[in-house]
């Protein structure tokens, strides 16, 4: 019986363990300005295996261009401040699709990236 209970938390850990180093970037946004669509998505690579959550606060201009991209302190739990800053040059690498006229000049939005 004790044999049986061993193996199986043995494979339930090593199936854990898996799938955890399996899972890599799970991003998502959290806020997109209104009337806007993301046209080119921000891309980086995680290769020093960061872990934590990374929020980018972002400002976009009429035309759709990512004029400022700051990190959230609050938000942030990743400490590797390099990577950090990977982060807000990808963000500051995307497009969102034009305002129409009459809309703000600037509008505000945000993304997270959690590894």
């Amino acid at each position: 019986m004790k044999i049986k209970l061993f193996f199986t938390l043995l494979i339930a850990g090593i199936s854990l363990i898996a799938l955890a180093q399996k899972s890599g970037l799970k991003e998502y946004v959290a806020h997109i300005p209104e009337g806007r669509n993301i046209l080119i998505q921000p891309h980086f690579q995680n290769k020093d295996h960061v872990r934590g959550r990374i929020a980018i606060d972002f400002t976009v201009n009429r035309k759709g261009d990512v004029v400022a991209a700051h990190a959230n302190s609050k938000k942030t739990t990743a400490r590797n401040i390099a990577f950090v800053h990977q982060c807000e040059d990808a963000v500051k690498q995307a497009k969102f699709s034009e305002m129409k006229k009459g809309g703000p000049e600037n509008q505000n939005g945000s993304v997270s990236f959690a590894y």
